[in-house]
């Protein structure tokens, strides 16, 4: 089934309480995922500096953005990891509105921070073995990879759960990185800070992984979750 404009035009039109039923309606079988990044893309559009979008029209745009992006998350269309990626992308584009848009409490940065927080599926320690597993196929496995311009690889890297997971969090955090300085909290920022000096680390060796662990555990962060179970 084609997405056409009209139907993001009918969608954005809809009050929030309505949308689902709208989309059962559309969408019998589900609404594809590139739908969602279609809406959520076309909302952003809106809230470009370049946007010729009155100022209530942006503040719309950025309400819905999050109210979609929320509501696919909740109902498994997106992951929460990917909710706060296109969320925080939203959030971007709207801070270079300053004083144009007032922000929904859902999309308040110290919220999103702690979604993000919350959607981190692997712990410290098993992220840092991932990044190392990734780096040794990398290395292992040059020959699979599909560089542009030569031929087709005849193998692929192995299957690696926490690989991926370890990219989910990886974007998490490229996407907060310009939000972070506007966190308020400051057990968020220093929580997200401990990750993205973690993150600084996955394209190291063995040694700086278990520095970077070293000084993690010194920082009293607390328990963390185990995700082994």
């Amino acid at each position: 089934m084609d997405v056409t404009r009209q139907d993001f035009l009918d969608f954005c039109a809809l009050d929030p309480e309505t949308r689902n039923g709208w989309l059962q309606a559309r969408f019998p079988e589900g609404a594809p995922v590139h739908w969602w990044f279609f809406v959520i893309e076309s909302l952003e559009s809106r809230l470009s500096r370049f946007s010729d979008a009155l100022p209530e029209e942006r503040e719309q745009a950025l309400k819905c953005g999050i109210e979609t992006t929320l509501f696919a998350a909740s109902t498994g269309h997106l992951s929460e990891a990917r909710g706060v990626v296109l969320i925080a992308g939203l959030l971007v584009r709207a801070s270079l509105l300053k004083g144009v848009v007032d922000i929904p409490i859902e999309g308040e940065v110290d919220n999103v921070i702690r979604a993000a927080l919350g959607a981190m599926s692997l712990s410290p320690e098993a992220a840092l073995a991932a990044a190392g597993r990734r780096r040794e196929e990398g290395r292992n496995f040059e020959e699979s990879v599909h560089w542009p311009g030569t031929p087709a690889a005849s193998c692929e890297l192995p299957e690696d759960e926490d690989i991926r997971r370890l990219v989910e969090i990886e974007e998490m955090l490229a996407a907060l990185r310009p939000l972070s300085a506007l966190a308020v909290d400051p057990d968020l920022r220093l929580n997200i800070g401990a990750w993205f000096d973690l993150e600084d680390r996955f394209g190291l060796g063995g040694d700086a992984s278990d520095e970077i662990l070293r000084r993690w555990n010194g920082r009293g962060m607390g328990k963390r979750v185990d995700h082994s179970e």
